[in-house]
């Protein structure tokens, strides 16, 4: 760690640096935007079509606990939005000063913001965000180091910098939420301003979208089987109606709730070469075993 004789000077550059890699360029965004897509080898392997269309066995009675479905339900949405993010970028050919995977988490907090209710908006984000210390503490209590080499950022920084925007989106009356999420102040003097350059990074993507004829760009399927996923599989089918209703992207994408293999990632993923979000039934049973109790 440095020592700083002009603290404040190196911190406000540090912010300001770091946020700026993270986002799209406004500016760029009103023109032909370019940008780097996922890339193929790093989807995680899934079961093939002719799998996924097979017969969907009747859900077996299961009795759901509200709050580790609530668990459930806002780390869902705030990881479609995330995908959706991943999947702007391709279509859209944006730029990407930095690591993706850290745009995907900025313009998920930023979008959420922009359609949901402030109330509801907080819950999501930061349900999203305790989704990453679950992880961080479940790895940490099985003694393993994270893995430096993963496109993604470690647990805890993506959960800090999730609250952090989320504080900074609406500090007056968040100032609680900071200190219930235990952000230090020294990071959360600076929220305020990271969220105004997220937001200006992607207002402008997000009224290209909003200013288009709104349609059905985007198709919904599933294969969930239990009472939980395809609970689940509803939350994500009320997301895509709505990006439907406020949003149209300038190219088809599906969404896809369905049994994935078992590999290193179950969770969730955007595949640009056939443009689709595929949200995995074992990440909804996951959240739902690993939601605080």
């Amino acid at each position: 760690m440095m020592r700083r004789r002009h603290k404040l000077d190196i911190k406000k550059l540090i912010c300001s640096l770091s946020v700026v890699l993270l986002l799209p360029l406004a500016v760029l965004a009103e023109g032909d935007l370019n940008k780097q897509v996922d890339k193929p080898p790093k989807e995680h392997p899934a079961l093939t079509d002719k799998q996924d269309d097979s017969k969907q066995s009747k859900p077996a009675a299961q009795v759901l606990d509200p709050k580790q479905f609530e668990f459930v339900r806002t780390n869902l949405v705030s990881t479609f939005y995330h995908e959706l993010g991943h999947a702007l970028i391709d279509m859209m050919d944006l730029p990407v000063l930095g690591q993706e995977e850290d745009a995907a988490d900025v313009f998920s907090v930023v979008v959420i913001d922009e359609l949901f209710k402030p109330k509801e908006a907080l819950a999501i984000n930061s349900g999203g965000a305790m989704g990453f210390k679950v992880d961080a503490d479940d790895r940490m209590g099985k003694g393993r180091e994270w893995d430096w080499a993963d496109e993604h950022g470690p647990d805890m920084q993506r959960y800090y910098n999730i609250v952090c925007l989320t504080y900074g989106s609406n500090p007056d009356k968040r100032a609680g939420f900071a200190q219930e999420m235990g952000l230090p102040q020294d990071r959360a003097d600076y929220c305020n301003g990271e969220y105004d350059l997220a937001k200006r990074g992607w207002n402008p993507v997000i009224k290209r979208i909003e200013d288009a004829k709104s349609g059905d760009s985007v198709s919904f399927r599933q294969t969930a089987r239990t009472a939980l996923q395809q609970r689940a599989a509803q939350v994500i089918a009320t997301e895509v109606k709505l990006v439907n209703e406020r949003f149209n992207l300038p190219k088809h994408l599906r969404v896809t709730v369905k049994r994935c293999s078992r590999g290193r990632n179950m969770y969730a993923f955007y595949s640009a070469s056939r443009r689709k979000i595929t949200v995995c039934t074992n990440y909804i049973d996951e959240l739902y075993r690993t939601a605080p109790k």
